[in-house]
């Protein structure tokens, strides 16, 4: 009996002893995957566009599904309700010049890798030219149709419209990047700080940036108004008591306080305000509020059609 029991002992240690080895095989021996640095949205965008928005996707889902299906070519009402129903937020630039307007966006969302290749497909119009990363040997696909390309370089990004190449350089950059400790710098883009956080915190209302201020107030106000403006932000809502509109702040930045006091008559005019909407912030600033214009009008602006 004493023979066997410490037989039998010696063989579960050697049993324990085989289990250790396999467990530090498999630590110390085996190559782990390396894993992603989460990259925020907004810091794809480049510092080119003459207009910015930023766009939540609870705010108003209509014009997530507008965007879509105009600037994609293809695809379809279904397939964009779809997609739209997985964004959480859509950051935008756009530019314009004599070929049109284009647009680049990075978009927050969560499409699954599997619905992709359902959809685009040469069937419904689109190739696939993948992108080499610069000094990479890393590359993403990037599926084209028409003037329009789109990329998911990963399951919470879609990449779509002008630049590719700067945005998928980019991710692949932050994506393999190790923060330093302490950073808190959320802002690894080209774009100002005060612009880039003025943007990233639009939780409940659409936000948006003019850099060429006097193109954005023409199409607004269907006026040419000369208002010597350095700036224009603000910000919209959709109005609850008429989903068909939007109510809009303005903050103004004129180039100095002359050309502020001309420019507050021109804006009663054009936009029929009332003493109580408008205020003077600074000898230079003034916001305009609740100011109510069509869901088209913004469409306009955003070159989707109405």
């Amino acid at each position: 009996m004493i023979k066997n029991g410490s037989y039998l002992l010696k063989k579960l240690n050697k049993i324990k002893f085989s289990i250790l080895l396999v467990l530090i095989s498999f630590l110390f021996g085996c190559k782990s995957v390396p894993q992603k640095t989460y990259v925020e949205p907004l810091n794809l965008i480049d510092n080119e566009s003459f207009f910015y928005v930023s766009i939540p996707s609870q705010v108003d889902p209509e014009l997530l599904n507008r965007i879509l299906v105009n600037n994609i070519q293809s695809l379809s009402e279904k397939d964009a309700d779809l997609i739209s129903s997985r964004i959480q937020h859509v950051y935008c630039g756009l530019i314009k010049n004599k070929q049109g307007t284009q647009i680049q966006a990075s978009i927050k969302a969560d499409v699954p890798s599997s619905f992709i290749p359902k959809i685009f497909t040469k069937r419904n119009g689109w190739e696939n030219n993948p992108i080499q990363i610069q000094d990479s040997e890393q590359s993403y696909n990037c599926y084209s149709n028409g003037n329009i390309n789109i990329s998911f370089p990963s399951s919470n990004i879609v990449c779509l419209g002008r630049g590719m190449q700067y945005m998928l350089n980019t991710y692949d950059v932050l994506s393999n990047e190790i923060p330093a400790e302490g950073d808190i710098n959320l802002n690894k883009s080209e774009l100002p700080d005060d612009l880039y956080n003025y943007l990233l915190n639009a939780n409940d209302e659409i936000r948006f940036y003019a850099n060429k201020p006097q193109s954005f107030l023409s199409v607004l106000t269907g006026a040419s108004l000369d208002l010597k403006l350095i700036q224009v932000y603000g910000s919209f809502v959709v109005d609850p008591k008429h989903e068909s509109q939007y109510i809009l702040d303005l903050y103004f930045d004129f180039k100095n306080e002359k050309y502020l006091r001309a420019g507050k008559g021109l804006l009663f005019l054009a936009f029929g305000l009332t003493n109580g909407q408008i205020e003077v912030l600074e000898s230079n600033k003034l916001v305009v509020k609740g100011i109510k214009i069509k869901k088209e009008q913004l469409y306009k602006i955003l070159t989707i059609g109405a």
